[in-house]
């Protein structure tokens, strides 16, 4: 016999399901995750994926915490107002599906003008810059199954500093030559003078310390499996590749490295390569204890 306990409005398409996990929705929001939380690890082997325009996102390996196992799914920031679906796949080849709203959030539209150094820097195909744009997606890409997790909320790397752009902002660049181009903005612009510390997010480990191209002097952190924090446009690092760095540590300074048109630090958070909004996890931690689920799924022999 099945039991469904269903506390927000979803379309159930019925499968057969072998054992109980649960789906936790508190996030489900542009910019947010989708948690798929089992006490089993076979139960949900085969992997959850989300599918949505014609995209699909899956996590093929689950975080193992105290007894559970967990696949967070991220949801990309334009999503807002789209209905998306979920699958899971248990070890037996089972097929849950469900298919889940996402909530409709606000986002700002800007148009920024960039100078004659800025545009050739952002319309060049220099080689460098594609070799450093295709290693970052590879080690974003990383899924470690023995890198340990971050509990903790996360902490503003700068304080309470002006935001001079925010997650998911649409943006139109603007070059010298006439020119333009749309970007969604994946992260968090805070307005601090250059020298301004920058602390950890969370614990976790170097794995970028580095100046690249267009995002300057530039560390990325690994707070678990598939989990990272960025830290764009420094202008000094503290702390070297392979290095183990505690929530609140300093990484470097603040800058106006790479392409940037004024002093900031640029804030990130990826999940899976997905970038979402790392003030969404200042409230409450990457995998929570005692998952609060919005969909329970339970089966009695």
């Amino acid at each position: 016999m099945k039991r469904l306990f269903v506390s927000v409005a979803l379309l159930l398409v019925p499968a057969l399901l072998l054992s109980a996990w649960d789906v936790d929705l508190s996030l489900a929001v542009p910019g947010g995750i989708v948690s798929v939380v089992s006490h089993e690890e076979d139960e949900i082997a085969g992997g959850a994926e989300l599918r949505y325009q014609g995209r699909t996102l899956s996590a093929s390996e689950a975080i193992n915490t105290e007894g559970s196992y967990i696949i967070l799914l991220p949801i990309p920031c334009d999503l807002s107002g789209s209905l998306i679906e979920l699958y899971v796949r248990d070890a037996g080849d089972a097929l849950t599906s469900l298919e889940i709203p996402i909530a409709v959030r606000e986002f700002i539209h800007e148009e920024i003008p960039l100078s004659i150094a800025m545009s050739e820097l952002r319309q060049s195909d220099d080689p460098r810059k594609i070799e450093e744009s295709r290693r970052m997606w590879e080690l974003l890409g990383r899924f470690d199954p023995a890198a340990s997790l971050a509990e903790e909320v996360l902490i503003l790397p700068v304080g309470e500093a002006r935001k001079s752009s925010s997650y998911g902002d649409r943006r139109l660049f603007v070059y010298t030559d006439g020119g333009k181009s749309r970007s969604l903005h994946y992260g968090i612009d805070y307005a601090v003078p250059v020298g301004t510390s920058v602390a950890a997010a969370a614990g976790g480990r170097v794995v970028l310390a580095a100046e690249r191209m267009l995002t300057g002097f530039s560390i990325v952190l690994e707070h678990g499996p598939g989990i990272f924090s960025i830290y764009y446009h420094l202008d000094a690092l503290a702390v070297k590749e392979g290095e183990f760095v505690e929530q609140g540590d300093i990484l470097g300074t603040s800058g106006m490295t790479g392409l940037a048109t004024g002093p900031h630090l640029h804030w990130e958070l990826r999940i899976n390569r997905i970038p979402v909004d790392p003030l969404l996890f200042t409230a409450r931690p990457f995998v929570s204890a005692g998952t609060a689920s919005s969909l329970n799924v339970d089966t009695d022999p």
